[in-house]
C-alpha cells in the first residue's frame, strides 16, 4: 500500500508484458491466504504437531509439548512433521486440517484481503486467457470471485485436471494443487505430508502435467510464494525455461526476516539468478499491500491502455494536492483549519455512535473514542497524523511524518504496510488509548490509490470496547463508511491547496 518500491523498471516491464494479449496463469501461494489471518504452513504444522503432543501421555507438561515440537520440526521439517502426525493421531488429517486451519473462529468470518481480492478481479478482466492455480486449501479465491460478480454456481473448484473441453462452458475454474479444505463441506485430496509430496514425484501426477503445461503454453505470475514449495520448486527445474525469463515472482520482502541492506541486496541477487535459470524474473516488492497493488497495476494498465499512468505518478500528484490543502493559507489558516478538521471527525464519530445506539450496540458509559487521519507522503515513503478527534495542531512544525516499515510500533505504519485492518491493544499507561485499530484508505475512482489510514482508539481494552464487540457486518459497514467520507475529505483538501 505504500507504492514506493513500484518505482522499478522491472515492476514497469512486469506490467507491460502481463497486461499484454496472451494467455496467462497466476500460481496463488499462502500470502494471499495470510492476509486474511490464516496460518502460514508452518503454522499450520505446529498447530498440528500440538494436538499431538496433547494426545500423548508421556508429555505431561507444556515445556515436555513445547521441546517435542520443535524436536520434530527441527529434525523432520514440515513435510516429514507432518508424517508425525499422520502416524500418531487417531484422526485423519482430512479431518484435522480444516479443523487447525480455521482454529476456534467461524470459517466464514474469514474473508479474502487485497490480494485476493485483485486475483479475482484479474480473472474477470482477462476472463479465458487467466487460470488460477492455487497451493492453498481454504475457498478465499472462489469468494473474491462471488464479491467481483461473479455468480456461485459459475465458480469450480478442481482437485484434479480439467482440461479445456471438459469444463463447463462460461465457468470460471480455480484449481487447488494440494487438495481443498473450504469453509464449509467436506475436504478433498489434501497434499500435506512427505508421503504426498514423493508420491507426485513419479512424473505422473495430474499436478505436475498440469503446471509444465502451463509453464510451457503461458506467462506464469507467481503471486503470495517463496517458492520453497518442493513440488513447486520440481516443476519449475523439471521443463525446458525459454532463452529469456518469461515468467515471474512477486517475493515480499516484509514476510522475510529483517537484515542489513547489504545482505539484503545479496540476497536479492541471488534469488533473482537462481530463479532466472528457470525462466522466472524475481520482483521484490516491500509490503504485502504492494503485491495487490501490483496486481491492480496490471488489470489497470490492460483496462486503461495507452492513457495508463504508473501508480506512482498518480499517487504523488493526489497526495501533493492534498497537502497543499493541509498548509493553504499560511500559518493562521492552517490552524483554523485543523480546529476545522478535528471537529468533522469528532462529527464522523457522533454519527457512528449513534448508529450503533440505534442497533443496541451501547458504548459503556467509560469509554469514549477517538480518530486520526494518516496520509503518506507524495514518494510513498513516510506517514504523517494529519488530523485527530482531541487535538488540533497549531503549528506545522508539530506535525512529524513517521517512516514506514512493517516492523513499525505504530499501528497506522503497519495498516498501510499490510493494506489490511491492524488492531493492538497498546497496555501503555502513559496513554489515555487503550486499543488502537487501523483500517487501511483505498481510493477507488478514477483509480485505485493508497494514500493512508484511519485510526479508531478507545479508551477501553480489546475485551471491552465496542469496536471489538461490534458484529463483523457491522464492522464492516463502519470501516466502509469512514473509509467513504475520508475520501470526500481528501477531495475538499485536493480542491482547497493553490
Amino acid at each position: 500500500m505504500t507504492f514506493a518500491s513500484l518505482k522499478q523498471d522491472s515492476v514497469a516491464d512486469l506490467i507491460e508484458r502481463f497486461a499484454g494479449p496472451g494467455e496467462r496463469t497466476l500460481l496463488v501461494g499462502a500470502g494471499s491466504s495470510m492476509e486474511a489471518d490464516l496460518p502460514s504452513w508452518r503454522t499450520l504444522i505446529k498447530r498440528l504437531l500440538s494436538t499431538v503432543a496433547k494426545e500423548r501421555s508421556e508429555l505431561v507438561t507444556e515445556e515436555l509439548r513445547t521441546q517435542w515440537i520443535e524436536r520434530v520440526l527441527n529434525r523432520d521439517e514440515l513435510l516429514g512433521a507432518a508424517a508425525v502426525v499422520e502416524v500418531l493421531t487417531a484422526d485423519s488429517l482430512n479431518k484435522l486440517v480444516p479443523k487447525h486451519l480455521y482454529g476456534d473462529n467461524d470459517p466464514l468470518g474469514y474473508l479474502p484481503g487485497a490480494i485476493g481480492q485483485e486475483i479475482a478481479k484479474l480473472r474477470v478482466c482477462f476472463g479465458e486467457d487467466l487460470q488460477i492455480l492455487t497451493t492453498n486449501y481454504d475457498d478465499l479465491i472462489e469468494q473474491a470471485l462471488v464479491d467481483n460478480g461473479v455468480p456461485k454456481s459459475k465458480i469450480r473448484s478442481y482437485v484434479t485436471k480439467r482440461s479445456a473441453e471438459h469444463r463447463a462452458k462460461g465457468t470460471v475454474g480455480v484449481t487447488h494443487l494440494h487438495g481443498r479444505a473450504a469453509r464449509s463441506g467436506d475436504p478433498k485430496g489434501i497434499v500435506l505430508t512427505e508421503g504426498h509430496y514423493h508420491r507426485m514425484q513419479r512424473g505422473s501426477s495430474w499436478q505436475e502435467k498440469l503446471v509444465t503445461e502451463r509453464l510451457k503454453d503461458s506467462q506464469c505470475l507467481f503471486v503470495g510464494t517463496s517458492l520453497a514449495d518442493p513440488n513447486l520448486i520440481r516443476y519449475l527445474y523439471g521443463y525446458d525455461p525459454p532463452e529469456s525469463a518469461r515468467h515471474a515472482a512477486i517475493f515480499v520482502r516484509e514476510a522475510e526476516p529483517s537484515s542489513p541492506s547489504p545482505v539484503r541486496a545479496v540476497l536479492e541477487e541471488s534469488a533473482c539468478k537462481r530463479w532466472e535459470r528457470c525462466g522466472v524474473r524475481a520482483i521484490f516488492v516491500d509490503h504485502f499491500a504492494d503485491a495487490a497493488q501490483l496486481l491492480y497495476e496490471i488489470r489497470y494498465r490492460r483496462e486503461a491502455g495507452d492513457s495508463y499512468e504508473p501508480i506512482n505518478d498518480r499517487a504523488a500528484e493526489l497526495i501533493v494536492k492534498a497537502e497543499k490543502g493541509f498548509y493553504a493559507g499560511g500559518l493562521e489558516e492552517f490552524g483554523r483549519r485543523q480546529v476545522v478538521l478535528s471537529e468533522w471527525l469528532r462529527n464522523m464519530l457522533s454519527k457512528v455512535i449513534e448508529a450503533l445506539r440505534d442497533i443496541g450496540e451501547d458504548l459503556p458509559p467509560s469509554e469514549k473514542l477517538g480518530m486520526g487521519l494518516w496520509l503518506m507522503n507524495s514518494d510513498g515513503q513516510y506517514l504523517t497524523g494529519w488530523a485527530h478527534s482531541d487535538r488540533a495542531h497549531q503549528d506545522p512544525a508539530t506535525v512529524s511524518p513517521v517512516l514506514i516499515h512493517a516492523a513499525s510500533k505504530w499501528v497506522a505504519v503497519r495498516t498501510v504496510c499490510r493494506g489490511l485492518v491492524v488492531q493492538q491493544d497498546t497496555n501503555n499507561y502513559a496513554s489515555r488509548w487503550h486499543l488502537v485499530r487501523g483500517v487501511p484508505v483505498v481510493l477507488e475512482d478514477p483509480s485505485r490509490i493508497p494514500i493512508g489510514c484511519l485510526t479508531l482508539t478507545s479508551t477501553c481494552s480489546e475485551a471491552d470496547s465496542v469496536l471489538s464487540k461490534m458484529a463483523p457486518d457491522v464492522r464492516n459497514e463502519v470501516h466502509e463508511y469512514l473509509v467513504g467520507m475520508t475520501a470526500s475529505l481528501v477531495e475538499l483538501l485536493v480542491s482547497a491547496g493553490p
